[in-house]
């Protein structure tokens, strides 16, 4: 969200050569009596001077909200005002290629060391760029920046997912979803009270640099460390959370035996996966329901500044508007899932198609009835994007989980580098109806991804699946709501041990830890 600071829209015009013009104003004032006034005329992109037309190459920026930006210390306005969406096309294209291959480094490196590499793209390109003269090179650190941006929050995700039991899913991705809804608060105060580029973005990375001491304390996945056979570890682990929730857990490692069709190799479950024609529509559907979430979500947060108003309030607003998604989301976690999620996405759509209306009949005064549309579309969305990470981890099998996670989240990033240049559609078709079109074809992508998602299975109070028949049959494979929280499932593993099988486990579930 730095982005939507970094790259802020400043009003500017060009600067009138031989003359001390600093101070943005249009048209020009000047304070010298010699100068012929009316020999000069100013556009934003060009000087008519004794007219004679012609385009300029320097400029005078307002600084009203920023002191200074990407935009104006690259000077990417008139001819070059395309590069904005072109830097915004590289942050999106490191999600893609995160996405594509966040989910192998961590299926098969493992999820805590793909973590601490994401931290390490997060702070390095932070701290070099605002000393790069080039915006190639800019491009780049921005490309290595959402890479690492996308890995410290999907990584996460997947980690806590497979720590918890069903019942309290929902809660880990509420903990995570909010905050970064904080940290999008943290941002505004940050921004409002720095106003030049290259003094925020080092500011914000110096929290990041926590995340690397956070680390010492954050455990390997015992779903993935089972998977690999690195038993051992995986019951240091077990023995730290007993602890934890004041239990107990009395066994050997020896006495842990992965079941028989739950230890798949990584190649192995990919062509299973690919052979499946039920779990392939699945995937396809999950990728155009990223792709919807995602181009409206970022088609409406990085263009802000756009809507009209002052782009703090707006971005305060729309903040605002994401945190009241999460709450209701976790709230409203009594209610079938696929049902929730469907409404969302429509409804966030509808309110986006609506905006054509307010913005081509409406006068100008009423930009705030557009403001609010947009408001609700992202409301919308925002829970959409809650639950689509719920419903995505919860529909793939653990041996190709983050994999598949990855590839349907590619649809998102897909989404992401086109939400750049629709936003900006609006400079193309300098119209009433323009500046609507962005949200009207973010809107009808919504509504079409949100009636394919009624194809879905309903999720909730499943169990986490482990093999494919599991995920292929989800919805009959409902957890027990009568078992206590503390006897919160490894499905993947059986224990020999008979003593602790009566400790932990029900007469009727005497055969795996449950």
């Amino acid at each position: 969200m730095m982005l939507v600071f970094m790259l802020g829209d400043q009003p500017h015009r060009c600067r009138l050569p031989d003359v001390e013009d600093n101070v943005y104003s249009h048209p020009p004032i000047f304070h010298s009596d010699a100068l012929n006034i009316s020999a000069y005329n100013t556009s934003q992109c060009y000087l008519n001077i004794n007219g004679t037309n012609s385009p300029c190459n320097d400029w005078v920026y307002d600084t009203t909200y920023y002191q200074s930006t990407l935009i104006s210390k690259f000077n990417m306005v008139c001819q070059d005002k395309f590069m904005r969406s072109h830097i915004l096309l590289s942050h999106f294209f490191g999600t893609f290629f995160n996405a594509i291959f966040c989910g192998l480094l961590c299926d098969v490196w493992g999820r805590k060391p793909t973590l601490i590499l994401g931290i390490f793209l997060l702070i390095i390109p932070n701290v070099i760029r605002p000393w790069i003269p080039h915006l190639f090179l800019v491009a780049i650190c921005e490309f290595l920046n959402a890479t690492g941006s996308n890995l410290s929050y999907v990584v996460p995700f997947t980690m806590l997912t497979e720590l918890v039991d069903p019942a309290h899913r929902v809660l880990a991705s509420f903990t995570i979803y909010m905050a970064y809804c904080i940290g999008c608060y943290v941002l505004l105060v940050y921004a409002y009270f720095i106003r030049d580029w290259e003094t925020l973005i080092q500011v914000v990375s110096v929290p990041i640099t926590i995340c690397l001491f956070v680390m010492l304390f954050v455990p390997e996945s015992p779903r993935w460390l089972l998977l690999k056979g690195r038993t051992k570890e995986a019951m240091t682990i077990f023995k730290r959370t007993a602890k934890f929730n004041k239990t107990k857990v009395d066994f050997n490692p020896e006495d842990i035996t992965v079941k028989e069709g739950k230890r798949l190799s990584f190649t192995t479950g990919f062509k299973i996966m690919f052979k499946s024609k039920p779990m392939m529509g699945r995937f396809f559907i999950l990728m155009i329901n990223w792709f919807a979430i995602s181009l409206i979500y970022y088609g409406i947060s990085m263009n802000t500044g756009d809507l009209g108003g002052n782009v703090y309030a707006n971005y305060a607003v729309s903040t605002t508007a994401e945190t009241v998604a999460v709450l209701l989301c976790f709230y409203a976690d009594k209610l079938p899932r696929k049902k929730i999620y469907c409404t969302a996405i429509i409804l966030g759509s509808t309110a986006c198609l609506s905006t054509m209306f307010t913005s081509m009949y409406a006068s100008g005064a009423l930009h705030w009835v557009t403001i609010g549309l947009a408001m609700i579309g992202k409301l919308g969305v925002t829970t959409a994007f809650f639950l689509i990470y719920l419903i995505t981890s919860e529909c793939f099998p653990t041996v190709i989980r983050a994999s598949m996670f990855g590839l349907c989240s590619s649809g998102a990033r897909i989404g992401s580098m086109c939400s750049s240049y629709i936003g900006k559609l609006g400079v193309l078709i300098d119209t009433k109806f323009g500046t609507a079109l962005p949200l009207i074809i973010v809107g009808s992508v919504g509504t079409l991804a949100g009636i394919l998602s009624l194809l879905l299975p309903e999720t909730r109070n499943t169990e986490l699946p482990e093999t494919f028949e599991e995920a292929l049959h989800i919805e009959s494979n409902i957890e027990d709501q009568s078992l206590d929280s503390s006897e919160s499932n490894i499905a993947m593993v059986s224990v020999k041990d008979e003593q602790c099988r009566k400790i932990n486990m029900s007469s009727e579930k005497q055969n795996q830890i449950s």
